[in-house]
Parts: structure tokens; C-alpha cells; sequence
């Protein structure tokens, strides 16, 4: 009999005293209410109120921002009123992009960089900081999560700089929230139909509908199924996702939400590793775009399935109490061969051989729990807000023991003739499996305070408890110990905003918090790295225009962090973890990254939206060397759609620029031929131009055509990683179709 991960131990303190004291005062009258005396009610006529400003939810609203967002505090506060930097990329923007998958929209969100290591792994970047910190609705993704599709979420919200108040780790980076869609109270839907370059074909249904005559009860379910190809050789992949949400109305106040998601994704022809930089003798390979040294049967494949609900209650001091759980099974199955060690010689063929990675069923079983009371209250004659909650989660990670049977060398006999046509390995599960649970919680108390008319102030603090331990058993099942274990108490991560009112539509704010990030990466010991420590400090201004229709903000920040976890040069080439994953070491030295960001989003008229933004970044060691070379130190981003009715009625048009300046990676193992350990891996700066074209050909029906990478500039998408180069996408075309009944 297996035995389970021993639990860890909590322990109260006064923080997490004075959260649940905050909550049980949630019940209670307002502070404003307590002195004064009671009245007879009064009967009033009923008033019907329709306004036009824009509220937190963005499906339908026609705009490139929101009126409201709370991933950085949780308590509702529009993008003026945060005291970060935020961008807001709403299910308006999503659909011009024509943007499907999430990494389609993070290379157009402002302050993100995108880089690729190989098909199926996606890493996103801002402030020179990997962000590790990606959330649905508020609650940390899974381990081993596929790159989401875009269909199941009403908008996505990014907050740049340290947000550890809210999620127990202080990752400097950025945290993205992805939101999910919510059902109505009438019926709406739509079916979708996209074909694109590369046999890329697509469909897509998305329903929203009344469940009970008086909408008290509704649901809505989205799905899409995506079968394509790729500019790569080999690859292909089959993708299916959907989800089924009901919201219920238990009286007046309290709502009750329950829903489904799932994706699965199926790629074959899958990499693991890029392209090589360099040819045997030093020279550039200047390989193609469509090369791959991959096999027709290498998979990644992964199927995620997620289960969540939430429970809110409104009390009539205006009060919220919220109750939120989320389980996500994510599992993955992987046997895969590349190309990917080596340098080729043009003259021979020979140079490349394989590395192949095969594992049994992988899987993640993670569980989120959310629970937090927020409200007014008065005090010395003025109005502010509390939040108090604790968040937590449990993630335990199960991998196979087995052996792995392969019927082929690795030494790539002649790159230049490769069609991957080798026999498939095969894995003999023998009993044996490793489980590594991961646990972290914490409370937190914050407030925006109204100190004086123009001036607001939101301080907080998070006390987080942070575990992980993995266990091993034997192929009879047997418990053979614990290992690896590392724990963290009682953690203090403060939160200090400060918003002052310049005029009635600018504002001037400043922040400050400390970083603490418990890292998932290990050493060539397959040991966890120390947690990232740090701090983080923000000044910017911020204004709303256009009866608050578009936001524009422009921040200087800086981050010092230490213990980053930085690729370790000195394993042998080709070296990967028992789990397949690269060796990391820890910058114990640490970093430090200042910039400057300047953003504007929204509408400038009912015609016209636009999102841009540009950010100046300098990473530098303790030396006062470039550190992070593989990130752009000037990035710009700008997308903008415009409605020509007054041309054709039902016409949009639309585009957008992504532009950065040079990057480059340092050799890991020396460049061949010179053994130069300083050899640059180079991207020279460029720009991509994209396009959009949309008719509504009537009320029903409409069509719309995306163009990305207009003029089909050839740029890497990542330089350096095992002195190898990944190609971006060429041009993009695609033509899609939509009915909405």
C-alpha cells in the first residue's frame, strides 16, 4: 500500500488571527452604520439606471480596456486606482488579433517578450524577468498546463512588477491572469470557422443562455477543435478545448458558480531543441525556416482537465465574502526524439545526433483554494476598503519508473537527407514512481485607505507557508524515504501603494514590495534551488480619458533579485534531469533590472481602438554587466483597429507593430572550430507588421481576414539555448467566418 505525502503542519499567527476577526466583522453592520440611529424606511419609485461606462467584464464591450481588474489586490479598482503597471488585453482586442493561443496574444501585450525552445515549450519574459506566476481566474495554474487557448477567456489581465500579496511569491516579472468567460441572462452564440496557412482549419461554438425563465439560472459552454500543420517540418498537431459554466442566483445576494474546462493537445512531429547556429567549423548553418531534425512520431502530448466553483454573498453594508476551489488533473505522455546535439558539416551530412526523451505518464493533480471578504468601512469621517483572505494550493506531481526500449543509434548518419523514419521507442513501466507535493498558503490583510481627498494609500501584507518534499516507492510499491524536502514559515511579503490625484482624470502613484519565490528548477544534482529573494519599486502616472474609455500610464521602476535561476553552462552537452528538463544554477550575486514603460489603451472614439506601449530595459550584474542579453532593451507594441462606417457600413480595418532592439545568448560549450567561450548567439533588432480586414456582411454573418508578419521577416524567437536558434513564425494567413444567432 502506497503511502501518502505527509501533510504540513499550520500554525495560527496574528495576521492570520486578524483575517479571520476582518471576515467574521464582513457579517456585521458597516462601521459608518454602527452610530447611527435607526430610520423608518422609506418607499421609493424604481429608478432604471443604464450606464455607459465600462465595467471589469470586456465580451461585448467593443474596447481595448476595462473599467475594472483585480489581479494585483483583489479588491475591484479600476487601472487609475492600482498602483502598478497593468495592461488589460480585452475579448475585443483578443478577436481582432485573431488571436487563438495565448502566446498570439502576449506578443502583442505591452512589456511581455515571447521566446520558444522548442514546439511545445513557451516561455514569456517582462522586465527582464521569466514569469513564472500565470493564473486562471485568480488561482495558479497547474504543473504541466498546455499553453492555453484563447476561447474559454473574456479578457487577460497582466500586472507587471512583484505581486506577492496576493499569490504568496513576489515574482518581479509580471503575474497573468487569465479570466474566463461568464454566462448571461439572455441567449447569445456564435460559430466559427478559420482556415489558415499550413492546412490550419479550425472550429469554434460559443453559447450563452438563460437555464430558468427569469435568468436566475444560466449557463454557457465554449469549444473549439483545431487540426493544423506547421512551418516546420514533420509537426502536426490536433487540439480540441472546451468548457461548460453555470452561474446560479441563490437569492438576491449570493451566487453560486460551477464549471468544467478541458484541453487536450496531440502534436506529433514534436521538437525538443531548436535549430543549430553554428556549422561544424564555426561557421553561421543559416539553416531554414522549415528545418527539423524531428521524427513523424515524437509526441508531447497533454490532456488538462479542470473542475472549479465559487460561492459569493453580498451583505447590505456592502461587503463581499468569496469562496473559491479549483482541482486541475494535467497529464502528459512523452516520447520524443530530436536532432538536437551537435553541429553540422555541411560537406559530410554528419555532425547531428539525437536526443531522445521517453517517459510513462506524467501527471499533476493540483488543488486551489481562495477565500477572502472584502468592503467598506468608514473611519475618522472617511470611506475605505479592507480585503482579508487566505489563498493556498497543494500540487503533487507523479512520474513513472520504467525503462525505456530504443532500436536506433543516436548519430544522425546524413542531416541533409533526414526524413525521421526510425522505429518508435517503446516504455515498460516496472512499478516504481517518485510523487513531489507541493504545498504553499498564506493570509493577507490590505486596505485602501483614503487619507485625504487626492491622496489614497493601499498597504497590505502576506504571511506565506511554503513546503515541497518528494517521496520515492520501490517496484513492489514500497516507501523507500523522502528526500529533497524545503519549507519556508511565516514569510512576510509587505504590499505599500500610494495614489495621489493630480487632476480629476491624472494621478501620480509609487510602490513597494519585497520578493519571495520558491523556485521549481534543480541543479545538475536534481536538487531544488534556494527561494528568489529581492525587492521591487514602482513611480508612475496614470490618467483616464474619453469619459474613462482609454487609459495611458508611463512608470520608472527597479528590481534587485537574487538567487535567479540561470541555465548551468558547465553540464556535459545534451545533459537533461531524470525528468527531462535542464540544469539550473542559482545567481546568488543577483540581478538588477530598471526601465521605464509608457502605455496607452482603450478608445480613442466609438470608432476607433488602440493599444500601444514601449519599454526601456537595463539588466545589469553586480559588475555592472548586461545580464539577461536575451531580452530586448527597447520593445514596442502597438495594435489599432478603426470602424469605417461611414466608407461601408459593417468595415473594420485594422494592424500592429512588434518591434525590439538586438538581443544575443552566449555560447554554452564554445564556438566550434575557435572553442571562443565569449561567442555571441545573435538577433539584430527588427520589426513585424501585422494586418486585419473585417465585414459585417449583416447582423448574422461576418468575415474577417489576419495577416501576421506582413512582410515575412526571418527573426528568431530564441537565441542561445544549446547554441541553438528558434525560428519565428513566417507569414500568417487567415480567412475566418462567423455566424452569431
Amino acid at each position: 500500500m502506497q503511502a501518502a505525502l505527509r501533510p504540513a503542519s499550520f500554525r495560527p499567527t496574528a495576521l492570520h488571527l486578524a483575517v479571520l476577526m476582518v471576515m467574521t466583522a464582513a457579517a456585521q453592520p458597516s462601521l459608518a452604520q454602527s452610530g447611527d440611529k435607526t430610520a423608518d424606511p422609506v418607499q421609493l419609485n424604481q429608478v432604471t439606471v443604464k450606464s455607459d461606462t465600462l465595467g471589469s467584464v470586456t465580451d461585448g464591450s467593443g474596447s481595448y480596456t476595462t473599467g475594472a481588474m483585480r489581479t494585483a489586490t483583489r479588491m475591484e479598482m479600476s487601472i487609475r486606482d492600482t498602483p502598478q503597471s497593468v495592461s488589460v488585453v480585452t475579448r475585443e482586442m483578443i478577436d481582432d488579433l485573431g488571436a487563438v493561443r495565448l502566446d498570439e496574444v502576449l506578443t502583442q501585450t505591452p512589456g511581455v517578450t515571447v521566446g520558444q525552445q522548442d514546439s511545445e515549450r513557451t516561455s514569456f519574459y517582462a522586465r527582464g524577468f521569466s514569469i513564472t506566476n500565470i493564473q486562471v481566474d485568480g488561482m495558479t495554474m497547474g504543473g504541466n498546463a498546455p499553453l492555453q487557448d484563447t476561447i474559454l477567456y473574456d479578457r487577460i489581465e497582466v500586472v507587471r512588477g512583484a505581486s506577492g500579496l496576493m499569490g504568496g511569491t513576489g515574482d518581479p516579472s509580471a503575474t497573468i491572469n487569465l479570466v474566463r468567460k461568464r454566462p448571461g441572462r439572455t441567449l447569445q452564440a456564435s460559430a466559427r470557422a478559420i482556415l489558415g496557412r499550413w492546412d490550419d482549419r479550425r472550429a469554434e461554438i460559443d453559447v450563452s443562455a438563460p437555464l430558468s425563465a427569469d435568468g436566475s439560472v444560466r449557463g454557457r459552454t465554449a469549444m473549439a477543435y483545431q487540426d493544423r500543420d506547421s512551418y516546420y517540418d514533420m509537426y502536426h498537431e490536433r487540439k480540441t478545448v472546451g468548457m461548460a459554466i453555470v452561474e446560479a442566483d441563490l437569492g438576491a445576494a449570493t451566487l453560486l458558480t460551477a464549471g468544467v474546462t478541458f484541453q487536450h493537445n496531440n502534436p506529433t512531429g514534436a521538437t525538443w531543441g531548436a535549430v543549430p547556429y553554428w556549422n561544424a567549423d564555426g561557421s553561421l548553418a543559416r539553416l531554414p525556416r522549415n528545418f527539423s531534425l524531428s521524427t513523424p512520431w515524437s509526441t508531447w502530448r497533454n490532456r488538462e482537465h479542470s473542475a472549479f466553483t465559487s460561492l459569493e454573498h453580498r451583505f447590505d453594508n456592502g461587503w463581499k465574502v468569496h469562496l473559491g476551489y479549483t482541482r486541475t488533473d494535467s497529464r502528459n505522455n512523452t516520447t520524443v526524439a530530436y536532432g538536437g546535439a551537435g553541429y553540422p558539416d555541411p560537406a559530410t551530412g554528419t555532425g547531428m545526433r539525437l536526443w531522445t526523451g521517453v517517459w510513462g505518464e506524467g501527471k499533476n493533480i493540483d488543488d486551489n483554494l481562495d477565500l477572502y471578504a472584502t468592503g467598506p468601512f468608514s473611519l475618522l469621517g472617511r470611506r475605505h476598503v479592507l480585503i482579508a483572505g487566505w489563498n493556498g494550493s497543494r500540487s503533487v506531481s507523479h512520474s513513472q519508473g520504467g525503462e525505456a526500449t530504443i532500436a536506433y543509434q543516436p548519430q544522425i548518419a546524413d542531416y541533409r537527407t533526414w526524413t525521421g523514419n526510425i522505429p518508435m521507442p517503446t516504455f515498460t513501466p516496472d512499478g516504481s514512481h517518485t510523487e513531489t507535493e507541493v504545498r504553499q498558503g498564506g493570509a493577507y490583510l490590505a486596505g485602501r485607505f483614503n487619507v485625504a481627498d487626492p491622496l489614497t494609500l493601499v498597504l497590505g501584507g502576506r504571511l506565506s507557508n511554503y513546503r515541497t518534499e518528494e517521496g520515492a516507492w520501490d517496484t513492489s510499491g514500497r516507501l523507500i524515504g523522502y528526500d529533497n524536502l524545503r519549507k519556508t514559515k511565516n514569510e512576510f511579503t509587505p504590499y505599500m501603494g500610494a495614489v495621489l490625484d493630480l487632476t480629476d482624470d491624472i494621478s501620480a502613484y509609487a510602490s513597494y514590495t519585497s520578493l519571495f519565490s520558491p523556485q521549481s528548477a534543480r541543479d545538475r544534482n536534481n536538487t531544488l534551488l534556494d527561494p528568489e529573494t529581492g525587492t521591487n519599486s514602482e513611480l508612475g502616472v496614470k490618467g483616464e480619458f474619453f469619459d474613462k474609455r482609454l487609459n495611458a500610464s508611463a512608470a520608472v521602476f527597479r528590481t534587485l533579485k537574487k538567487n535567479l535561476a540561470v541555465l548551468d553552462p558547465t553540464v556535459p552537452p545534451g545533459f537533461k534531469l531524470p525528468n527531462g528538463n535542464s540544469a539550473y544554477v542559482a545567481n546568488g550575486d543577483g540581478i538588477t533590472a530598471r526601465g521605464i514603460e509608457f502605455e496607452v489603451a482603450g478608445q480613442v472614439n466609438r470608432s476607433w481602438n488602440v493599444s500601444a506601449g514601449y519599454t526601456f530595459l537595463r539588466v545589469k550584474d553586480v559588475d555592472g554587466e548586461r545580464a539577461e542579453p536575451n531580452q530586448p532593451r527597447h520593445l514596442l507594441r502597438l495594435s489599432t483597429a478603426y470602424r469605417l462606417d461611414d466608407v461601408l457600413k459593417g468595415l473594420k480595418v485594422g494592424g500592429g507593430v512588434t518591434a525590439q532592439s538586438g538581443t544575443y545568448g552566449v555560447t554554452w560549450y564554445g564556438q566550434p572550430g575557435t572553442g571562443d567561450r565569449n561567442a555571441r548567439i545573435s538577433q539584430g533588432g527588427y520589426a513585424l507588421i501585422n494586418a486585419m480586414a473585417s465585414y459585417e456582411i449583416n447582423r448574422q454573418l461576418g468575415v474577417q481576414l489576419n495577416v501576421s508578419n506582413l512582410a515575412d521577416r526571418k527573426y528568431y524567437r530564441n537565441v542561445g539555448f544549446y547554441d541553438s536558434v528558434f525560428w519565428g513564425e513566417p507569414r500568417n494567413v487567415r480567412l475566418a467566418l462567423t455566424a452569431r444567432f
